[in-house]
């Protein structure tokens, strides 16, 4: 996605990642990855209470070997706050690319 921000400016979107763990794990796994908060030029918000997986109904809904954990989700809200678009992940791996979420903004406009 980082890779792609111009293309997202260019439509006006503003991306946002929610990462379900306290802060220090989800830095610690972007650490992993040889990254830092910086790296990403958007922001990284934590959900450790995870209200927001709630909120948004991806809470505790996949098993990851022996732990529960949120399903993966992308979604498109708009600046009212209304949700134009969702995708649920049905695996770990299943997730829209730049290149889909860029067409339905497109659609979306």
């Amino acid at each position: 996605m980082r890779d792609r921000l111009d293309d997202f400016e260019k439509l006006n979107a503003q991306l946002v990642a929610v990462d379900p763990h306290e802060s220090w794990s989800a830095k610690s796994l972007l650490k992993d990855s040889g990254l830092t908060t910086d790296d990403l030029h958007y922001p990284l918000l934590t959900d450790a209470a995870q209200t927001v997986s709630a909120t948004y109904g991806v809470a505790f809904q996949m098993r990851i070997h022996t732990e529960l954990s949120n399903r993966p989700a992308t979604f498109i809200i708009d600046r009212d706050g209304i949700l134009r678009y969702e995708r649920r992940a049905k695996t770990f791996a299943d997730r829209p690319t730049p290149d889909e979420i860029l067409a339905e903004l497109k659609r979306l406009r």
